[in-house]
């Protein structure tokens, strides 16, 4: 997936999934009777594969169909898993397709099942810097929907808010606002921008991202932009609690070192599901194919 192998998390959930695939085709290669389905599996495997990395890298520029595109890839690997792992443990020497679907959805929804609590249980670094002299290099606004044009949405407005008491408490000299936007209307980065001059910081210690559009995006911006060249030490991600994980989990991959604080946003019970569902998918599709 990623060039070189680190200890991350998402490297190691790709590794363990390729390494299976790789026992399971080796275990069914001596076995005679199933060659014909080693065929299957080894040649879908290798085309699914070099199409969606192929499809993937030709589209960088469309969010969307990237996420469509990744989210087939890793389907398709899973199912491919199943495929062999019903196939190596059935006494029946055939493939069996209701039986791998039925073990691919039983994976899928494990797996979701453990992110989403992962998510939900998330728990912030506020208590590191709740009344201690703590600081750190600079907090990071990560980027929320705007509306009417220029309004922070209700989710961008509390990251604002939580930002600036970051900022005036002085556990933070700077603040790196993020997000780009839809046509006819101003980023997510200007309207923070905007309103935190109101609340009297000073637009010297502004730093305005506007072209992202997304997480990985905002990140990768602090990181060749600001981390390595002023050799920052830590950075502080400001987002909602549902948000955090993920956005941590892409700066460890990064190598960057950050601690979170999680907005005042309240959501009903419905929305938290929602938002922290949401989540694990994206953190799952960051983990396989690094979006």
């Amino acid at each position: 997936m990623y060039p070189g192998f680190e200890n991350k998390t998402g490297n190691i959930i790709t590794l363990t999934i390729f390494s299976i695939t790789t026992l399971l085709i080796l275990i069914n290669f001596f076995n005679k009777n199933k060659k014909a389905f080693l065929s299957f599996s080894l040649i879908l495997f290798v085309s699914v594969s070099g199409i969606i990395t192929l499809l993937v890298s030709e589209i960088l520029n469309q969010k969307d169909l990237r996420i469509i595109f990744a989210s087939v890839f890793i389907v398709a690997n899973i199912f491919i898993l199943s495929s062999l792992l019903i196939i190596t443990f059935s006494k029946s020497i055939s493939f069996g397709f209701l039986k791998s679907l039925l073990t691919l959805i039983l994976i899928f929804f494990a797996g979701i099942s453990v992110v989403f609590i992962l998510v939900l249980n998330f728990s912030d670094d506020s208590d590191l810097y709740r009344n201690t002299k703590l600081k750190a290099d600079a907090g990071v606004i990560l980027g929320a929907a705007v509306w009417g044009g220029n309004r922070p949405s209700p989710v961008l407005r509390e990251r604002i808010n939580k930002g600036f008491d970051v900022y005036i408490q002085g556990t933070v000299p700077k603040l790196v606002i993020t997000g780009g936007g839809s046509p006819n209307e101003m980023t997510e980065a200007d309207v923070s921008k905007n309103v935190l001059i109101k609340y009297g910081v000073d637009p010297d210690n502004l730093i305005v991202e506007n072209e992202s559009n997304s997480t990985v995006e905002q990140i990768q911006f602090v990181k060749k932009n600001l981390y390595k060249t002023n050799k920052w030490k830590k950075i502080i991600l400001i987002s909602d609690n549902f948000h955090l994980m993920r956005a941590k989990e892409i700066c460890s991959f990064n190598n960057i070192e950050a601690d979170c604080i999680a907005s005042d946003k309240s959501l009903t019970p419905e929305g938290t599901y929602n938002f922290c569902l949401k989540e694990s998918m994206a953190l799952i599709v960051f983990w396989m194919v690094g979006l």
